[in-house]
């Protein structure tokens, strides 16, 4: 099978190495597949200019792998940590829903802190997201915001689907809305506490 360079550099950076003729191998299949090697590859990936305005790149963090927050990308606090952590707004939220932190997971899509929201780095980041699930595989996942429900199901009907429970690869996977976006709309708070409490049988 042969490569562009960019696949090349892609895969380079997730711990391949290669031989002639593309050949791809694996320094070690287990350390490969285990999420130790991937974050460390995620803090040294200089793929696309994200990495130079960025303080440190992020990864997941949680106490357990069975229900798994995804959002789209870090903020200014997760920025600075390299860790991803849920906001005190949805913290609240979870209280309200009579759910804690522990026994959850919590990510994002993109690695890196994206400024000025371009959406042209989320395909190389994705590949990092998607290796990060296959290797966890948790057993419910929940989507924050509409960015995130487009590209994790690739599609654009967020309000038709939003609080819908659905199949994704090994796992059940639940759109919901973001906090930040209830914060500012607090009609929608009773729904999205219904969509939170979906969950608590993962847990």
């Amino acid at each position: 099978m042969s490569y562009t360079i960019y696949e090349l550099e892609m895969l380079r950076a997730m711990g391949f190495k290669f031989i002639s003729n593309n050949k791809l191998i694996k320094k070690d299949h287990a350390e490969f597949n285990s999420l130790k090697m991937l974050n460390l590859q995620i803090k040294s990936c200089n793929l696309c200019q994200l990495c130079k305005s960025r303080n440190k790149a992020v990864i997941g963090s949680g106490d357990s792998y069975k229900v798994v927050f995804v959002f789209e990308s870090p903020d200014i606090k997760s920025d600075k940590s390299g860790i991803c952590a849920p906001s005190a707004s949805l913290i609240r939220y979870l209280q309200m829903a009579d759910i804690g932190i522990s026994g959850l997971y919590f990510t994002y899509i993109l690695k890196c802190i994206n400024k000025n929201s371009e959406p042209k780095y989320i395909d190389i980041c994705s590949q990092f997201f998607e290796l990060e699930i296959d290797i966890i595989s948790p057993k419910f996942i929940v989507s924050f915001g509409e960015n995130c429900f487009k590209y994790i199901a690739k599609n654009s009907s967020f309000d038709s689907h939003r609080g819908g429970v659905y199949r994704f690869k090994n796992s059940l996977y639940m759109p919901t809305f973001d906090s930040s976006w209830v914060d500012k709309n607090p009609s929608k708070t009773t729904e999205f506490i219904s969509d939170l409490k979906k969950i608590k049988g993962y847990i």
